[in-house]
């Protein structure tokens, strides 16, 4: 076997897993389940190695047999960051390094739209039919399954996996635009899932304590919150309970039945200024989920060395977003930071840094629409929020900035609902969104729209040409190639999925770009961390969490800071902006008096 595995010149590996006695779901988590065994194919051959079966090998002898030729080869597996942690964290085996492609990354490349599992794949693109683990084993744990039938089972995931790995290659070569996509799985989205696999496996620290501390005090929040409700609302109810919510809100209280009966969150939002109790029962719903989501939950997901290790799919979402679960830090709202005080450096010697791209969406939309007014604005560094409130409302920039802290001042309110449509406006807000958003009518909102599109028309040729793309081709791309396919919502005869297509096709192109000029930049970063002892911890948004020496220079913040703003070149200058954290994340110190001190 050893034999066969070091003349290949691609290797594909795959782990079996199950819970032991780890509890459920442990067969998900390198921490807490057991490896029953793995496969490993090349194309000619393919072989399951039993690890924790009745008739395994003992791990050391396959250590000194196997090890060192696996993290030698180029390697292919399907969701690689699940196997690549388990080896590591069990066997400290290094598949990461080596890691050539993970073939649901270039599945995302070839068609977002679809289910990237492997076996669905291989049925659908292969026509080589899955096998169902459940209805095979049913319930046996992956270590009791018999050998003869674990190797045709566990095989024939690495079996399928360079086979599919070999025909998306094919694919990718039969088009220029296909290839560009190649070049953007090989040489941005590949170099990124690495990183963040180590990434993951590093962790955060949390602390616990701090933790319990502050659940208590949203517990108490929450009480309070349900007594000011129940006084509002005259009786008490179960708020949790639709129905009951529904006819309080609907029947007792007569409120505008926006959405047949619905209480989410949305249509809440659209009642805030209808009655004082939706704006209380919103914050109790933030509360609660702020305590489901983490003060309650994730003291019970650290590890035994005292950290969070997140999972973050580096290829998540249809745009090529990030997406980031256990914890998702995407979900911390910015208004309550004590959630983000709870994730610290790791010892004394370390501090958090947070370097954060400073309003890439519009830069990016300022570089597809070479708007002048746009481009002039952050050329010269002002305010955009202010530049569009003097665009749309006539009023003098240097009148906004003057008064835009006053409140209640006109000019106050002008720059908040600039802000609004400068943001919402990259998402495809239309007139009823806006109208929601800023408690005003539609026809307000529509009036405010207009204005933004006359101020900058480039931006208005820009989304109607999204808009015909979509409509001609079926697609639209960023600045990477990236696709966006709406085949089918284009062609629908449903207004409003064609209506949604065109606002997708005018957002996608800003807000992948946007997410993939970080992923660039996190590949150039790659060659300079390592010699500053830097490490990057988190992705969030346009933010990159880093954990740095205590004692590393401002010379070296700048140039880790200076390689994210030059990733990329645009029509507008990009700005990234520091923070440093000695202690928690999200407290932050004056920069000048941090180095001052140093």
């Amino acid at each position: 076997m050893r034999d066969v595995l070091a003349k290949a010149d691609l290797l594909a590996v795959d782990c079996e897993t199950y819970d032991g006695d780890g509890g459920k779901g442990a067969a998900l988590d390198p921490w807490r389940g057991k490896m029953a065994g793995f496969s490993v194919s090349t194309r000619e051959h393919h072989f399951y190695v039993p690890i924790d079966h009745p008739r395994g090998a003992h791990i050391h002898t396959i250590s000194d047999y196997l090890f060192d030729v696996l993290e030698e080869k180029p390697l292919v597996m399907h969701n690689a960051p699940f196997d690549c942690k388990w080896f590591y964290v069990h066997y400290e085996l290094n598949l990461i390094d080596n890691l050539h492609a993970d073939t649901r990354i270039m599945a995302m490349a070839l068609d977002e739209n679809r289910s990237h599992a492997l076996k669905e794949l291989c049925t659908d693109w292969l026509r080589m039919p899955g096998d169902n683990f459940d209805e095979l084993f049913g319930n046996t744990p992956f270590n009791e399954v018999p050998l003869e039938a674990a190797l045709v089972y566990a095989a024939g995931d690495t079996h399928k996996t360079l086979t599919l790995y070999d025909w998306m290659l094919r694919q990718f070569d039969r088009r220029e635009d296909l290839r560009r996509l190649k070049r953007l799985v090989f040489e941005i989205e590949m170099p990124v899932c690495r990183q963040f696999i180590w990434s993951d496996l590093k962790g955060i620290r949390f602390d616990v304590d701090a933790a319990r501390r502050l659940d208590a005090e949203l517990a108490e929040e929450e009480k309070q919150l349900v007594a000011e409700i129940t006084e509002l609302f005259g009786e008490e109810i179960n708020l949790n309970s639709p129905s009951q919510l529904q006819k309080k809100l609907f029947v007792d209280l007569r409120l505008p039945d926006l959405d047949k009966g619905s209480t989410g969150v949305q249509t809440l939002k659209k009642l805030a200024n209808k009655h004082p109790v939706i704006p209380k029962i919103l914050e109790y719903r933030e509360v609660g989920k702020l305590r489901q989501a983490f003060t309650s939950k994730l003291p019970g997901e650290v590890k035994e060395d005292g950290k969070i290790h997140p999972w973050h799919n580096t290829w998540g979402a249809a745009t090529g977003r990030f997406t980031c679960n256990s914890p998702n830090t995407q979900q911390i709202p910015a208004k309550r930071p004590e959630i983000r005080h709870l994730f610290t450096a790791s010892d004394d010697s370390k501090i958090l840094v947070s370097i954060d791209y400073s309003q890439i969406e519009l830069r990016v939309l300022a570089h597809y629409a070479k708007d002048p007014v746009l481009i002039e604005a952050f050329e010269k560094g002002r305010d955009i929020h202010s530049t569009t409130a003097s665009q749309i409302f006539g009023v003098p920039y240097e009148q906004i900035e003057a008064y835009k802290d006053v409140d209640g001042s006109k000019e106050q309110r002008f720059r908040k609902q600039s802000k609004t449509i400068n943001f919402g406006i990259v998402y495809g807000m239309g007139a009823g969104k806006l109208s929601d958003t800023l408690g005003i009518t539609r026809e307000e909102a529509q009036t405010i729209i207009n204005g933004y599109f006359r101020a900058y028309p480039g931006i208005k040729r820009f989304m109607d040409y999204q808009h015909r793309m979509v409509m001609q081709k079926g697609y639209v791309v960023d600045l990477f190639g990236r696709k966006r396919r709406l085949h089918s919502e284009v062609k629908s005869e449903d207004k409003w999925r064609v209506f949604a297509a065109q606002r997708q096709a005018g957002n996608f192109p800003i807000q992948s770009s946007a997410g993939g000029i970080l992923k660039k930049a996190i590949v150039d970063l790659g060659r300079i961390l390592p010699r500053m002892g830097v490490d990057i911890l988190l992705a969030v948004h346009d933010e990159i969490v880093f954990e740095c020496p205590r004692d590393i220079s401002r010379e070296d913040l700048y140039l880790i800071r200076d390689t994210m703003a030059n990733a990329v070149k645009l029509l507008v200058p990009i700005q990234c902006d520091i923070e440093i954290y000695p202690h928690r994340w999200a407290e932050k110190v004056d920069e000048e008096e941090w180095f001052k001190g140093a």
